[in-house]
């Protein structure tokens, strides 16, 4: 082996089978067996590959895949649930929402929703984003994040909008853009899910990876943090009656949001894999 590490950390559903074949073979050739570790990056419904009988330790999100990982013959001791890990930042506290709004050249006292098309900027972003513009006033504003899609980005920059609207491509302060603002529109990616929850804001999902992301629309449904729905239509009248009622709603969802994020999910993970490196060799 011209590599012999202290622990093994996989985060790829099909990297545990053959990983760890190989490690079987080799294990007459290294002085001492290698921990092998997986931390699932679903929220939800996980493919059967995550999991596998001979890790030391599997890392997951939620209750749900615990229970999956159970079923699929780990052990208690094997598993444990820290949540989502993802960027740091999001464990910092970015500041209230009109100082980030002035910091990020926005409305402060505006309502403001999000609307986030991926890190390729795909979807339904144009038709969304026309149709809030008829529905939402002048005291709304729209931040819409195009990710790498630069055409997208300089074709919705150059449209005039009735309302303030603040068009980026892909942003590296995502916890400052999502701090601020009072709902956020995504699809159902575990990852997007896992920081509005953080930042306790309410989510209008508008489309999954058929499969792998399914399952995070119930997650988000029955946990009432937030709608799920295609059509431009619906979603533009979804924030309209959010932002208009100022009956609670809005609140009551962030609160919620706010008790099912995992802010130090990253640290902790980190901290249990330090852990077993200090206690496997030491």
């Amino acid at each position: 082996m011209d590599y012999n590490p202290h622990l093994i950390v996989s985060v790829h559903p099909l990297m545990q089978h053959v990983p760890l074949m190989s490690l079987e073979r080799l294990r007459d050739k290294v002085a001492k067996p290698i921990p092998f570790t997986t931390v699932v990056t679903d929220l939800t419904r996980c493919h059967p590959t995550w999991f596998h009988k001979s890790v030391l330790k599997c890392f997951v999100a939620t209750k749900i895949v615990v229970s999956q990982a159970l079923s699929l013959g780990l052990k208690t001791t094997q598993i444990i649930c820290h949540g989502l890990p993802i960027r740091p930042s999001f464990s910092i506290p970015a500041g209230t929402r009109a100082y980030l709004r002035e910091k990020l050249g926005m409305q402060k006292d505006a309502r403001t929703v999000m609307l986030i098309g991926g890190g390729e900027g795909m979807g339904k972003i144009t038709e969304i984003a026309e149709e809030l513009s008829k529905r939402l006033s002048e005291t709304h504003q729209l931040v819409i994040i195009c990710g790498n899609n630069r055409s997208l980005v300089e074709k919705l920059s150059a449209k005039i909008w009735p309302f303030s609207v603040h068009v980026k491509g892909f942003v590296h302060n995502m916890s400052e853009y999502m701090s601020c603002c009072d709902c956020v529109i995504t699809k159902a990616g575990p990852g997007t899910i896992a920081e509005a929850l953080i930042c306790g804001i309410p989510i209008i999902l508008n489309g999954c990876i058929p499969c792998q992301e399914e399952g995070n629309i119930p997650f988000v449904l029955e946990n009432k943090v937030g709608t799920y729905s295609e059509d431009p239509v619906i979603i533009a009248n979804t924030v309209s009656e959010w932002f208009d009622k100022n009956d609670g709603t809005l609140e009551e969802m962030s609160a919620r949001a706010k008790l099912l994020g995992r802010p130090d999910a990253t640290f902790n993970i980190v901290r249990d894999l330090a852990g077993m490196i200090l206690s496997f060799y030491h």
